[in-house]
């Protein structure tokens, strides 16, 4: 059981909706970490250094709290993918995605403050899309799903029509890997209880 404030470091309505679905009262409080995508690093450092930087970002502004951070990226033959600039962007994302298979790649970090105990761990998801139609693309580009979506896709939408297979964490490919959020809140919570 939590004895702390929870805080997601985010105000991404996904990541938000799916904490919840974990059942513990937390708190918002957006990071202002710029998010620029760094080509000097692995996709799963890439993940891992934002997921830190958003959680100390917060951690350093709340007292006696736990903070989550979190980062994904979406990884198509070791290019990453974010979100697309426009609507001929997720056009071009979409056709380099449809009928192959990529990664869904996120890093969790989660401190506890004051301790600054920290905990950083990395899921993927591998994902084979189907084979889809121009036509199909044009018809979901113009709905507005995929514009704020890494990989130009909403899996929990219009898009998880998109999918052929999916295998590891489905929660992690929406923005959060539930899984193993609840895996360090409990070894976060039984190291600070010894």
């Amino acid at each position: 059981m939590l004895n702390k404030r929870l805080v997601l470091a985010s105000n991404s309505p996904r990541r938000v909706a799916l904490l919840k679905l974990l059942g513990y009262y937390f708190e918002v409080i957006p990071h202002e970490i710029d998010e620029c995508i760094y080509s000097d690093v692995s996709p799963t450092e890439l993940v891992q250094n934002l997921a830190f930087l958003k959680a100390n970002d917060v951690a350093r502004k709340v007292e006696n709290a736990i903070v989550i951070g979190a980062d994904t990226i979406v990884l198509h033959d070791m290019c990453v993918l974010g979100k697309p600039k426009d609507t001929i962007d997720a056009r071009r994302i979409l056709s380099k995605l449809c009928n192959s298979e990529h990664d869904i790649i996120s890093g969790v970090c989660i401190i506890d403050v004051p301790s600054k105990k920290k905990l950083l761990r990395i899921e993927r998801t591998h994902i084979k899309m189907k084979n889809v139609s121009e036509k199909e693309i044009e018809k979901y580009v113009s709905s507005g799903e995929p514009i704020d979506k890494a990989g130009a896709y909403a899996i929990q939408g219009e898009g998880g029509k998109f999918i052929e297979k999916i295998d590891g964490s489905y929660s992690n490919v929406v923005g959060l890997p539930l899984e193993a959020v609840q895996e360090m809140l409990n070894k976060l919570i039984k190291d600070t209880n010894a």
